[in-house]
């Protein structure tokens, strides 16, 4: 990338975006481009938002890698042996693994219900109170944080261990990613002022101390730039959210 190619790029941030926190170009594993915006820097993390949901799928097909998990074809219910299913309801007892990675599984609502879900003392509970129904498994169903968080559960349950523990351990080192703590959100003023703190770093934990599938994920500008080489390079074994690996 040029001179004259970046003071273009420049010129166009800083007259229209004014959200931006960094930017960095990799072509071929090297830096071609790198610059932070709006009093960022290379040190500062931020909320990844929905991207957390495709680092989340590796997470998955590692522990399929690990053994952990059999397969995609696994029914979710396999993990949750003790959860009571109503009488009659059919549905949510063949939903497997690969429904909810490909968000193909059906629901009991039209929209999802936030603040009854992120209200609940249990929001693995109460996500899977709200898997099956009426719908059709196949049919795609963009869930963007209550099915998800379902895939949360089935991680802690098939490897025994914290979610960032084994990101960390899986993950996050081999790639140099610091993610150091949890971050605990206890209602919505504590949500937003994480949301605007430069310094905010970890991953957001739910009740039970359980980081979601989907969000609350916060890294810097560095690491996503590791995260897509990664799936450059396919070197780890991969599937998707809505298509996005």
């Amino acid at each position: 990338m040029n001179q004259r190619k970046k003071i273009w790029l420049e010129k166009i941030i800083n007259s229209s975006y004014n959200n931006i926190a960094g930017i960095i170009v990799l072509k071929n594993g090297k830096i071609l481009y790198e610059n932070y915006y709006n009093g960022y820097t290379a040190a500062n993390a931020v909320h990844v938002a929905s991207v957390t949901k495709s680092i989340f799928s590796a997470l998955i097909g590692i522990a399929i890698d690990n053994g952990d998990i059999k397969s995609i074809d696994q029914k979710v219910l396999d993990f949750f042996p003790d959860y009571t299913v109503n009488r009659g309801e059919k549905t949510i007892q063949i939903v497997t693994i690969k429904d909810m990675l490909t968000m193909t599984a059906p629901y009991k609502y039209k929209v999802e219900p936030y603040e009854k879900f992120f209200s609940s003392d249990n929001w693995i509970k109460a996500a899977l109170d709200l898997l099956g129904g009426k719908g059709k498994i196949g049919d795609f169903r963009y869930t963007p944080l209550i099915g998800t968080h379902i895939l949360s559960g089935i991680l802690v349950k098939a490897t025994g261990q914290p979610v960032l523990d084994f990101a960390t351990e899986n993950l996050f080192s081999p790639l140099r990613i610091n993610v150091t703590h949890n971050v605990v959100i206890r209602n919505k003023e504590e949500y937003i002022a994480l949301m605007k703190d430069k310094n905010t770093s970890g991953w957001v934990v739910d009740p039970q101390g359980i980081n979601p599938a989907s969000w609350g994920l916060f890294l810097t500008p560095g690491d996503m730039s590791k995260i897509g080489q990664l799936y450059l390079n396919g070197d780890f074994y991969c599937f998707s959210f809505y298509a996005t690996c």
